[in-house]
């Protein structure tokens, strides 16, 4: 028999909400949460998942405006913590200076920490860039992004301006920027969470276990909040070599998928995506449906997973789980994103995707980005018939927890 998810996890947030915030609190006490994510999550009426946690979130744009209130308030308690008498904040970010929204992100997270106090600005690691840049964002608002300067262990920027804390909005793919590492000014996320060091693999290892033990203290099945998933390293898909690995992971969480389906009476035919274990910006994905379709892959395809942002080889994957979405946005497919700031949920939005269907990845060409509500109070109704819950914010919202929780333990598991 099949259960739905929603409804399921509101009744525990609902009958045991001061259980659940005490169980967060003690955790993220032990742990204590990075400054900012943001969090992929699959729906597919009988499981919620996280598939992808990024720990330099790029969307705060498409954030409503309350939300960026409450990651107003949560940025003023996080950074208390980090600098109690800091006042000065830099933000580093990306290098893309043609990406207009990316631009309009930039300045929504300057405008939040404004919000919470702070004095910022924002400092570019391009390393021909000699004096400050005024870039037009997507609607059409200016920012400024000056060159930095390092003097022994501080950084600044080139007019003498030098932060308590600096704000990492870049991934970091291609590597560390030296001029950062080891500086005296506290660094957050840490450099160490950079792409070019990170991997999904050891983000779901620690999501497994907050996730294993989230659903024993509150009795439910782990399955239903967590994809299944195998890692394969070694691997050039330009010259077919390790795709065996994958082939066989591609079976393996196939398997064990049908085992959970039969378990719940999902007559569907399982699906997996084959992701890079490390990146962002949804390069380096494909679905599969048997082992044969890796080792049948065509020129084409092995391409496209060759190589990632920066151009970055792609040499470790991960196969995970498919979990199709039954979330609808006028008719087309969605999935929720949600924002954290200190580890807990502010906001969200809904990626669509018009060319897209429930079970592909929706973060490819063609995407865009709609509000969700937000609101935390409103419960959502049993709908027996399937129907879309009115307001699922607050189940997403410890989902997404649940995924900065493991995200804070990457570094110490």
């Amino acid at each position: 028999m099949q259960t739905l998810i929603l409804p399921l996890l509101d009744d525990i947030l609902a009958s045991k909400a001061d259980k659940v915030t005490a169980w967060f609190d003690a955790r993220f006490a032990e742990t204590p949460a990075l400054p900012y994510a943001s969090v992929d999550l699959r729906h597919s009426g009988v499981k919620i998942a996280p598939v992808d946690t990024n720990l330099f979130s790029a969307g705060f744009n498409n954030i409503s405006r309350a939300a960026r209130g409450r990651a107003a308030e949560r940025f003023k308690t996080h950074l208390a913590r980090v600098a109690p008498d800091g006042r000065r904040l830099l933000i580093v970010p990306e290098n893309h200076t043609r990406n207009l929204h990316y631009l309009e992100n930039v300045r929504v997270l300057a405008g939040i920490i404004e919000q919470a106090g702070w004095e910022v600005r924002l400092g570019s690691l391009m390393y021909d860039l000699d004096e400050a840049m005024v870039l037009e964002t997507a609607t059409g608002a200016d920012i400024r992004v000056e060159p930095l300067r390092r003097e022994d262990g501080r950084i600044g920027t080139a007019d003498g301006f030098v932060p308590d804390v600096v704000l990492m909005n870049n991934d970091m793919t291609a590597g560390a920027p030296s001029i950062l590492v080891d500086l005296e000014q506290p660094v957050i996320p840490p450099l160490s969470l950079g792409w070019y060091r990170r991997r999904k693999s050891g983000h779901f290892s620690a999501y497994a276990q907050v996730a294993d033990a989230f659903a024993e203290e509150f009795d439910i099945d782990p399955w239903l909040v967590q994809a299944l998933w195998h890692q394969c390293g070694q691997i050039n898909f330009r010259e077919k070599a390790g795709l065996g690995c994958v082939a066989r992971g591609v079976d393996k969480v196939l398997h064990l998928t049908r085992e959970k389906y039969r378990q719940y009476g999902i007559e569907s035919d399982p699906y997996v995506f084959v992701k890079a274990d490390s990146g962002t910006y949804g390069m380096g994905v494909m679905t599969a449906r048997s082992g044969e379709d890796i080792l049948e892959m065509n020129k084409k395809t092995r391409h496209k997973m060759n190589v990632i942002k920066e151009g970055a080889l792609n040499t470790e994957v991960i196969v995970q789980e498919g979990v199709p979405t039954v979330d609808l946005i006028e008719g087309e497919s969605a999935e929720p994103v949600i924002y954290l700031v200190d580890g807990r949920a502010v906001g969200g939005f809904y990626r669509v995707n018009k060319g897209r269907g429930e079970y592909d990845s929706l973060n490819a060409m063609g995407a865009y980005f709609t509000q969700m509500c937000d609101e935390v109070e409103p419960r959502i109704e049993p709908a027996g018939n399937g129907g879309d819950a009115p307001c699922p914010f607050r189940v997403f919202g410890v989902l997404g927890s649940l995924a900065a929780l493991a995200a804070a333990r990457e570094q110490v598991i």
